[in-house]
């Protein structure tokens, strides 16, 4: 087995923050879409939880990918 060298590794960093990212963005437009009164109870939290912690998870996963990208530079 071959050991895992820093690109590979920039890579995944990388790869992992534009699923973030990716995530994150049909997230916010699943949030504009859906009308909660619309939704099951049992739904409602997560979605409001969801609403309130998208920024965030957006911002984090921005920053992962962008230094996944300076990894992958040097």
């Amino acid at each position: 087995m071959e050991p895992t060298t820093f690109g590979q590794v920039a890579e995944l960093v990388a790869g992992l923050g534009a699923l973030g990212v990716l995530t994150a963005t049909l997230n916010l437009f699943a949030l504009r879409v859906v009308r909660i009164d619309e939704i099951p109870g049992c739904v409602q939290t997560r979605i409001r939880w969801w609403s309130a912690h998208n920024p965030a998870f957006l911002l984090a996963s921005a920053a992962v990918t962008a230094a996944g990208l300076v990894m992958m530079a040097l």
